[in-house]
């Protein structure tokens, strides 16, 4: 091993170097809370994604006796690129996120379990568990499997409405399926203004602006994609700025503590650079034998907290999380980027500084 490598460096100084490392395990505090905070959006995709090519069209207010929307459903059910599924009474209940606060996710009302069948076969949803005292029919309600843990409910149980909630009569679980977020499934035989548009074979482009075409011209709202992807933004584009004041937060004052433990482990070899100096190494190659410590630190220190940060991830999921019906997810963009932002915020002023203080070392001061 080279005496001038980084490696020999923290092989000769390896209580200081574990100290370090473990310093920078303890930024991916930065990464967990980015996991946490951005829960309740990846939840959110997951049902938008399953629903991608599907659209909600409903009846206005100032739609009289639902003209416009009767007159809709007929010429979309001549469409054969198009399948038009009818929703029965609209229904509500919650679900209790990571962040312990109520929301409502993907929840449909079919008429019968022959639509609800159609749906699933569409969106690749399958049953997981089924009731054995009963069958998929009016008045059942099927969840998936985190939805019913999440209300500590199995097959067979009973959902009646709560407070800040919504049924309109009482439904049994009857089925279980095995999507991964949360869904809520209705089979009642009540009718109301509204149907589920399944996209067969129209291209993204072609199915939103037949959205677009509806609701301009008649009186009914026509929400797909695109729809509820801005709604999510708007309502959850808040947790983005909240989020990176932590980082800045976190990111200063692990810059700060880091510094100062690399300002402890450098100054006693001022005199080791000066050397370097004295005995003609070139300043570029001092400050990359410099650089290269560091970020051998780092990387290590990166390497041990994915480590860490993954089995803790999938203990706590598998331990606690999941059998209340939750889950937090082992990568996120956000929580990646504000990673990369908070290692930066470390590194430079780390190797600024200190590297800095070496250079300017002068043998002539030993």
């Amino acid at each position: 091993m080279k005496p001038f490598s980084a490696m020999y460096f923290m092989k000769e100084n390896i209580k200081r170097s574990v100290l370090l490392i473990f310093m920078f395990v303890l930024t991916f505090a930065i990464y967990m809370a980015g996991l946490y905070i951005s829960n309740v959006e990846s939840m959110f995709k997951i049902s938008l994604e399953r629903d991608r090519n599907t659209a909600i069209v409903n009846s206005m207010a100032t739609d009289k006796n639902n003209e416009d929307f009767a007159k809709v459903v007929e010429m979309l059910e001549k469409d054969k690129r198009i399948t038009v599924l009818h929703q029965g009474v609209y229904n509500e209940i919650c679900t209790t996120a990571v962040m312990d606060f109520k929301n409502v996710y993907t929840q449909y009302s079919f008429r019968s379990k022959e639509d609800f069948e159609t749906y699933c076969n569409f969106t690749g949803i399958k049953i997981q568990t089924k009731n054995k005292d009963k069958d998929i029919g009016n008045g059942s309600v099927i969840m998936s499997s985190l939805q019913a843990d999440n209300r500590g409910m199995g097959p067979g149980g009973r959902l009646v409405e709560e407070d800040s909630e919504y049924t309109d009569q009482e439904y049994t679980l009857d089925a279980i399926t095995d999507e991964d977020g949360y869904g809520t499934y209705y089979i009642s035989d009540t009718n109301s203004a509204s149907c589920l548009l399944l996209n067969n074979s129209m291209g993204d482009k072609e199915f939103k602006e037949l959205l677009d075409k509806l609701e301009t011209e008649y009186k009914v709202y026509a929400r797909g994609y695109d729809y509820y992807k801005n709604r999510i933004n708007e309502q959850l584009g808040n947790f983005y700025y909240i989020y990176f004041f932590i980082i800045i937060l976190l990111s200063v004052i692990m810059a700060i503590t880091i510094n100062a433990a690399f300002a402890g482990l450098y100054q006693h070899r001022q005199g080791e650079f000066a050397l370097y100096k004295a005995i003609g190494i070139s300043m570029k190659k001092i400050r990359l034998k410099i650089l290269s410590e560091v970020l051998v630190i780092d990387i290590t220190g990166i390497l041990a907290g994915v480590c860490v940060i993954m089995a803790g991830i999938y203990l706590f999921n598998n331990l606690y999380l999941i059998p209340r019906g939750l889950r937090l997810f082992y990568y996120n963009n956000m929580s990646m980027a504000g990673m990369v932002a908070s290692n930066l915020i470390i590194l430079v002023p780390v190797t600024l500084l200190q590297g800095r203080k070496l250079i300017n070392a002068d043998i002539c001061n030993y």
